[in-house]
């Protein structure tokens, strides 16, 4: 069997938690040649770790080498340098969101891309969760009927800590909202297959103290084109026990709730209650939620594997991967108009 070829562009934080180890664990279609991280003791560690057989510290040297795709896993403000020095050097690009700081820079992403004649895929791993993929075919089966209100939260408790570039807004560009809320935003759009036009709401710097002012705190209101409205909640504040990292789906015929499924690990609970026939208003609203409650118990695989599974089919055969620039493209623009309502204190539409 034809195997893709890998490279990967940013070895630590993700690459080596998550991404690395569910390709040697899982996956079938492809292979892992070479590492490459800044650091070239993280490099050679990352390495040696996960029996990989080059590793180095420049992108140029990785490039070199006899490989099909990259997987880039770095800070966002070098996503477009270093996709459009792949797409030159003709390998195809899983990128690690978010994808970019500018629409501009998708821009030039995607028209180095293009030129090249190379497959770009925008790393949407939570699309992958086991539950998510179930949330967003009872939607699409109007098993809740029409979609009235959609939430997604992801949290966790991250503290100072030095050299943390999450922490430098100049690398960062943003906080709590930018490195979780943008999972939070295309599980919404995914599941009720809607896009946001409008959004507001509120961010601070409640409790950590941070060397640059990045926000720990983010609270997203949202409409979309379906008339729907959405929450967006992301906190750096709140402790990792005490998370629930939610899934809300309302329609008019029920509901969907599940927890931990947005979020690195593959599996969570859901469940959902349906009512499909109206039933009149109910003056004493007393409402038994059991009647027509049903809970999942499905069995989930790494999510991250599974998109390394996915680009490397795209390429063997010559796919179109599932996420593209224009999913990026449109990301940035939400993202953009959230931090302007927020710095304006004022609704603000989205223009992609």
């Amino acid at each position: 069997m034809a195997k893709i070829r890998w490279g990967v562009i940013g070895c630590g934080g993700i690459a080596a938690r998550r991404t690395i180890p569910e390709f040697k664990q899982m996956v079938s279609n492809a292979e892992i040649v070479s590492v490459m991280d800044i650091s070239a003791d993280r490099a050679k560690e990352v390495a040696g770790q996960f029996d990989i057989p080059h590793w180095c510290d420049t992108e140029e040297e990785l490039l070199e080498q006899d490989i099909d795709a990259v997987y880039i896993a770095t800070p966002q403000n070098v996503h477009a340098s270093q996709t459009v020095q792949a797409a030159q050097a003709g390998k195809h690009i899983l990128c690690e969101k978010p994808i970019a700081i500018t629409v501009e820079e998708v821009g030039w992403m995607e028209d180095a891309c293009t030129k090249a004649g190379v497959k770009f895929m925008l790393a949407w791993c939570m699309r992958q969760n086991v539950y998510n993929k179930k949330a967003r075919e009872l939607v699409q089966s109007g098993a809740v009927g029409r979609v009235v209100m959609g939430r997604a939260q992801l949290t966790c408790w991250y503290p100072p800590i030095p050299d943390a570039w999450r922490q430098d807004i100049s690398i960062s560009h943003g906080g709590a909202l930018l490195d979780m809320g943008t999972h939070c935003l295309d599980m919404l759009e995914w599941i009720m297959d809607a896009r946001i036009v409008e959004v507001t709401g509120f961010q601070d710097l409640l409790v950590q103290e941070y060397r640059t002012r990045i926000e720990d705190t983010s609270t997203i209101v949202a409409r979309f084109d379906n008339g729907a409205h959405g929450i967006i909640d992301n906190y750096f504040n709140v402790p990792d026990a005490a998370a629930r990292n939610s899934l809300e789906i309302f329609g008019t015929k029920g509901s969907i709730i599940a927890y931990g499924t947005i979020g690195q690990d593959p599996a969570g609970n859901m469940f959902s209650v349906t009512q499909p026939e109206e039933t009149g208003y109910d003056a004493d609203q007393v409402r038994n939620v059991e009647v027509n409650r049903q809970e999942y118990d499905l069995e989930g695989v790494g999510i991250y594997g599974q998109m390394i599974t996915i680009f490397s089919d795209c390429i063997l055969h010559d796919k179109v991967p599932p996420t593209s620039f224009a999913d990026g493209r449109h990301s940035v623009a939400v993202v953009n108009a959230i931090y302007k309502s927020v710095a304006d204190k004022r609704v603000v539409q989205v223009e992609d």
